[in-house]
């Protein structure tokens, strides 16, 4: 069978991309498998991405998004998110490796076990972190970790920079484009065969985004199902193909694209739940079905995202291939990496 790629296509968007400066965070491409062990309808036919093993120092969907966002400047970041963000662990990890600070500001959300693992390690590993309950609170504290940035001791005037939330900017979301892109060559060097589906979890958008206009970029005819987790804020079409109109764009820049190809994206938003960091049962059982395949994952992203997949496969769609794509960002190694002796 020949390979859906459009390999001519996928080597102008990958020379595009590799003109975009970044910093080298992850260990590329991450294995796709199938989803060995997993005890569900059609199994054979699911497979995985690990996402979760992009970084020996901290993985997850975060890592090819920081390799951009964290290539210019050398001053300190700061980071938003909830109490339990991966997205502000990640970035201060990664920022620290890199010599540089990271500043963080979490919102409220659910206190679950997993939520408060993070929150202890996003104040041992954030030079500050300060917590707000309400949305101008942010500001105020963005305003102040700003200044204390700026004048601490042996810190230059330089302020910090601001990443968007979830680093879903459209820089940051070229990341992963970059991820579609590399999805399109395991497909047509056939390490995996092309899915029909690929579920992954919604958050700020730039990961589903991103994805879905890589594999759009490199002909691969696969629906994206985006299982929102947070807000409809952003987890909305429009809001989606704005992010995706402007990461195209400054793609776009740098080589001969043709037009922006259709964005093969559907947002599911039945695995919510009551919202943002509140578990499900689905989401709980996935966590447990994965575990028994020694996929680890958490209930607040990536345990929704395969319910909403084990749902596709249990609705008797046979023979249609699925994709998890584990988006798990791993806190296992971290808990003891820098425990004192």
């Amino acid at each position: 069978m020949m390979s859906p790629v459009d390999t001519a296509r996928l080597d102008a968007a990958r020379a595009a991309l590799d003109a975009i400066p970044r910093v080298h965070l992850g260990v590329w491409p991450t294995k796709v498998s199938q989803f060995a062990g997993l005890d569900a309808p059609c199994a054979e036919r699911i497979w995985v991405k690990r996402e979760d093993l992009a970084s020996p120092l901290y993985g997850g969907n975060k890592v090819r998004k920081l390799e951009l966002l964290l290539a210019s400047g050398g001053g300190p970041v700061v980071a938003f998110g909830g109490l339990g963000s991966h997205h502000v662990l990640a970035t201060a990890v990664h920022a620290a490796a890199l010599g540089r600070e990271c500043y963080g500001v979490v919102a409220e959300q659910p206190m679950i076990d997993h939520t408060a693992a993070v929150l202890a390690l996003n104040a041992r590993e954030c030079a500050g972190l300060v917590r707000w309950r309400r949305p101008f609170a942010a500001l105020d504290a963005l305003r102040r970790l700003a200044s204390n940035a700026a004048t601490g001791a042996n810190r230059g005037p330089t302020l910090p920079r601001v990443l968007f939330p979830g680093g879903s900017s459209p820089l940051g979301t070229l990341g992963w484009v970059g991820g579609g892109l590399e999805l399109a060559g395991q497909i047509a060097s056939s390490a995996c065969p092309a899915p029909d589906e690929i579920y992954v979890a919604y958050g700020s958008g730039g990961t589903a985004v991103g994805l879905a206009l890589g594999l759009a970029l490199a002909g691969v005819p696969c629906d994206v199902v985006a299982v929102r987790v947070a807000t409809r804020l952003s987890g909305n079409r429009r809001y989606a193909e704005l992010l995706a109109r402007r990461t195209f764009s400054l793609l776009a820049d740098r080589a001969d694209l043709g037009p922006m190809p259709e964005l093969r994206l559907q947002i599911e938003h039945g695995f919510a739940g009551a919202g943002y960091g509140h578990p499900t049962a689905e989401a709980e059982a996935a966590v447990r079905l994965a575990a028994a395949s020694n996929v680890p994952l958490e209930p607040t992203y990536t345990g929704k995202a395969l319910a909403a997949l084990l749902a596709a496969a249990r609705g008797g769609r046979d023979g249609r291939t699925r994709m998890f794509l584990d988006t798990y960002c791993s806190i296992d190694n971290l808990e003891t990496a820098r425990t004192p002796e």
